[in-house]
């Protein structure tokens, strides 16, 4: 398993890069500049008493002061359109990869949100330091080697302490960093389930024994936040007390020199301006470096899930026959940490254009099954086939044109509830569109008009409502292969009845799959297929 950093393994424009590595450039100029211009004022007022000149160099002073600011802002502005690219590509790398492996929910937002996220910290505290290092510095190093060799000397010898030092200090603080992501892990499941589960604490009176383990999970989490922030704060004072201490070894040297005739003041001044900021890039190193570990842990997190093996998908069917006939080979599948298989060896075909029911009792793998089926879970073992072609090896975007999974329960997302059943396909409805959905939404029976707010801060919908809508989701994709789980649970005889005969016209020219434990739901199907262990 591959887990080491290289610029190579991010996916950052080539175009960026260049743009980032010509403004760091410029800017490295323009500080010599600034350096010289301030220099030369306080030799011309100070020194020589001649005015003469003081508004033209002042005037450059502060022209080389407000172009470095621009570039300086769009450095930034470079770092962090190249940062939410980053993120950007990784989510959608996640994204793809839901459907290859059983991600767990906290998991999969722990990831997407605060491992993403922790990649920011390199355009906002690793990126800069190093730029500084590969441009600015060698630029003043070149140009004090070229005016005073003795002061390039010391220079060079003390550079090399702050790297060493960091190297030390990153065995020390690896461990903690790593203890400090899984404690994060857990304390997100913790508190998931606990939100999850609150009413059922509250019933049976656990939510004080409950409270008590989350406020251990929260002690320790702060016990390794607080191991590496004091290893960051010891090794950041160290690096900025060798700095400080450099640039005064310096500055005395400077002074010695100065008052035994050895150097001028012009020139002795102009090393003095130049010396912060040739150490300003070690000073940041201490941020940098405990930043890297967090990078670090947080792409290793990434990539165990971005190398797990995959499938490449490339083909596109244009040319299946629909709707489609559905074919399980053999099949196998294990959730992660799972004791047991949740399927194993099960072969089924599912007829195309037919309505096949699946039942069987709780826990023998009926939504798991679904899943395989719509793509978003890979076999272990086995094959999974529409028509004569692998699902594997059907491209996403075609795999969105033939299938719609209906989950038990359908999520519901901030927004309109025309925003909901069509997914935010449009930013806005044409008036036919906007018919096509009331007429969608009388026929899966939800009383509510298209621009009804749902989600957070929306209307509350009761399961069955949720059902309808994820129904509804299916009604408008109209696609040629529908998998629905449980689509009847929680609903009156009538009201299963009036589904079902919507379903009927809705499964002309299509392969519906439905699981449900109804008797109804199988009477109605063509085909029932009770699922069970060997």
């Amino acid at each position: 398993m591959i887990h080491t950093m290289n610029i190579k393994s991010f996916p950052i424009k080539k175009q960026a890069l260049i743009t980032t590595c010509l403004l760091q450039l410029i800017i490295s100029f323009f500080t010599l500049g600034i350096a010289w211009q301030l220099n030369q004022a306080v030799f011309d007022v100070f020194i020589n008493n001649d005015y003469s000149n003081t508004a033209v160099t002042l005037g450059l002073l502060l022209f080389f002061l407000l172009v470095k600011s621009l570039l300086t802002f769009c450095l930034k502005k470079s770092l962090h359109n190249s940062s939410q690219h980053l993120q950007i590509v990784l989510r959608q790398r996640l994204h793809q990869c839901i459907g290859y492996h059983a991600l767990p929910s906290h998991r999969l937002q722990l990831l997407a949100l605060d491992s993403v996220k922790a990649l920011d910290k390199i355009f906002i505290f690793i990126a800069p330091p190093i730029l500084s290092l590969i441009f600015l510095l060698p630029i003043i190093l070149i140009t004090i080697l070229y005016l005073d060799p003795w002061s390039a000397l010391i220079m060079m010898i003390t550079l090399p302490i702050a790297p060493i030092l960091l190297w030390l200090i990153g065995h020390m603080t690896r461990r903690a960093t790593v203890d400090q992501w899984k404690q994060l892990d857990e304390l997100t499941l913790a508190f998931k389930d606990t939100l999850a589960g609150i009413i059922s604490l509250k019933i049976f009176r656990q939510e004080n024994r409950q409270k008590s383990h989350l406020a251990t999970l929260s002690h320790l989490f702060s016990q390794a936040s607080l191991k590496v922030l004091r290893l960051a704060f010891i090794s950041s004072f160290t690096i900025e007390l060798i700095t400080t201490l450099t640039i005064a070894i310096l500055a005395v040297s400077i002074g010695f020199r100065l008052l035994y005739g050895e150097i001028s003041f012009q020139l002795a001044f102009f090393l003095l301006l130049l010396l912060p900021e040739f150490y300003q890039p070690l000073r940041q190193s201490g941020m940098a470096f405990h930043a890297y570990i967090d990078v670090k842990t947080a792409w290793k997190n990434l990539q165990e899930i971005f190398h797990q093996p995959n499938q490449s998908i490339t083909e596109h069917q244009d040319t299946l026959r629909l709707p489609p006939g559905v074919h399980l080979t053999n099949a196998s599948f294990t959730y992660p940490d799972a004791p047991l298989p949740t399927l194993e060896n099960l072969s089924l075909d599912f007829p195309a254009g037919s309505i096949t029911c699946i039942y069987g009792t709780s826990g023998m793998g009926k939504t798991t099954l679904l899943k395989l089926l719509a793509g978003l879970l890979q076999p272990q073992t086995g094959h999974v086939q529409m028509e004569d072609k692998e699902l594997k090896q059907i491209s996403l975007d075609s795999r969105h044109k033939l299938i719609t999974y209906v989950p038990q329960s359908p999520h519901v997302f901030q927004g309109s509830l025309a925003d909901n059943i069509c997914l935010f396909e449009r930013a806005s409805y044409t008036d036919e569109m906007l018919l096509k959905i009331t007429q969608i939404i009388n026929d899966v029976g939800l009383h509510l008009s298209p621009d009804t707010p749902l989600g957070a801060g929306g209307l509350n919908l009761s399961h069955g409502e949720r059902q309808r809508i994820g129904l509804a989701r299916a009604l408008y994709q109209n696609r040629p292969l529908v998998l629905l789980d449980e689509p009847t649970s929680g609903l009156e005889a009538k009201e299963e009845q009036n589904l079902l005969q919507l379903l009927s016209q809705f499964a002309k020219g299509k392969t519906i799959i439905v699981v449900s434990h109804h008797q109804t739901v199988r009477q109605w199907a063509d085909i029932a297929i009770e699922v069970h262990h060997e």
